[in-house]
């Protein structure tokens, strides 16, 4: 990671994300381009993902009833991913029974994006939606993209009629499952 970031969700992961030690997931680990192989931030971690592909430990969606052999992890990471999901309800609950109790789940969701095929994309939450998705999180911090913004000092573009442009606008978590 940079030492000093720029971006929002990297605003937000210096300051507020602490995972929780021990056994990790993460939720959407199929590398794309330039993205960051997260699993190698983690001694004990496994990365599932509905499509084979470099990052994938598991092939699994998450929606599906979950295999005996998959055990429960300390710390979850789900990425810009539940956007991705056609049954975002059934893959929140199965993240929560993934988690023991005391595990600490990092989460990104796009609130203002482009349509972005994976391999369907089909809905925006608002931090409010999160946590109804998410009712066994206690969320110690949540923001909005445009809210890192301001705690980091950053300005948004702006467009050609003078309004402030984000292309991207996220809900960002950091909570403890109870």
């Amino acid at each position: 990671m940079r030492t000093s970031p720029r971006l929002p969700a990297e605003y937000f992961e210096a300051r507020y994300v602490v995972p929780q030690p021990g056994r990790t997931l993460i939720v959407g680990s199929k590398l794309f381009g330039e993205r960051e192989d997260r699993r190698e931030r983690y001694k004990d971690v496994v990365g599932v993902d509905m499509q084979e592909g470099p990052g994938v430990d598991r092939v699994l969606n998450l929606e599906d009833p979950l295999p005996d052999d998959l055990g429960r992890f300390d710390h979850v990471e789900c990425m810009s991913v539940l956007e991705h999901s056609r049954r975002p309800w059934l893959l929140a609950a199965n993240i929560q029974k993934l988690m023991r109790k005391g595990a600490t789940i990092y989460l990104s969701v796009p609130f203002v994006w482009r349509v972005h095929d994976y391999p369907g994309d089909y809905f925006r939450f608002t931090q409010d939606g999160v946590q109804v998705l998410f009712p066994a999180i206690k969320w110690h911090r949540m923001a909005n993209a445009s809210d890192v913004l301001k705690m980091n000092n950053t300005v948004p573009t702006i467009d050609e009629y003078g309004h402030p442009y984000m292309a991207r606008t996220e809900v960002l978590g950091f909570g403890v499952r109870v």
